[in-house]
């Protein structure tokens, strides 16, 4: 573990922000490259499932300000954003006209409530993400490959350089973005090893899983480094 230690700890004085998530998540998936590249389906599924992820950030983007923190406020406005949407609304209607449907909008208005309700719910989940990882961006670097799961969603990684954070989609794990709450399942690991798990329903939660995985690394190097100094 000693030559994974971070040797000049640096702490990001830019918050992580939406703006570096969406930046993060433009690059092809690692998870089968060879397979991405000769299975066009694939690469055509990868490209629908980016358009998708874009979308909820830019809509987290919309709605960052504090006083989207209350959940009725963020989920009225949202609903007024989809209800006034003609382009999504005309998508309706043109897949009522399939037979299965039996021509009717009963289904696809009641889909589009549901909708709203997603949409806030990933708004509130990748909000609270965010307060996380700048919670373990100010604490002290014992390692450098030190990263946070959020959800089965998204990994996010501490890194040497600025801005010091790295997320990745876990793009095999996407049909979770579909039910992400507020309230999510976070790992603490150092490369594969996991460290903490637990979930997080207030930034206390967070930070107590945070703080419990660096005191395992802390007494990790203490440990070791006891062992060298017998040696």
């Amino acid at each position: 573990m000693e030559k994974d230690k971070i040797k000049t700890p640096a702490v990001a004085k830019e918050a992580y922000n939406f703006e570096m998530l969406l930046n993060d998540i433009q690059e092809t998936p690692d998870e089968n490259p060879v397979e991405m590249a000769a299975n066009d389906n694939a690469e055509r599924e990868f490209q629908h499932k980016l358009v998708v992820m874009q979308m909820l950030i830019y809509l987290a983007i919309v709605y960052q300000g504090v006083e989207y923190n209350d959940e009725e406020k963020l989920r009225n406005a949202i609903t007024v954003k989809v209800n006034n949407d003609e382009l999504l609304s005309g998508y309706l209607f043109h897949c009522s006209q399939n037979p299965q449907f039996d021509y009717s909008w009963n289904y696809m208005r009641k889909r589009k409530v549901s909708y709203s309700t997603f949409l806030a719910e990933a708004v509130r989940f990748m909000k609270n993400m965010l307060v996380d990882v700048n919670m373990l961006v100010g604490k002290p670097r014992l390692y450098s490959d030190v990263h946070m799961v959020f959800d089965d969603v998204f990994d996010v990684a501490l890194t040497s350089d600025k801005p010091y954070v790295k997320a990745s989609v876990l793009w095999g794990n996407f049909h979770r973005v579909a039910v992400v709450k507020k309230d999510y399942h976070i790992s603490v690991k150092v490369k594969d090893s996991l460290l903490v798990a637990g979930t997080r329903k207030e930034d206390a939660d967070a930070e107590n899983l945070i703080n419990a995985a660096l005191e395992m690394l802390k007494k990790a190097i203490e440990s070791e480094k006891k062992e060298n100094e017998a040696d």
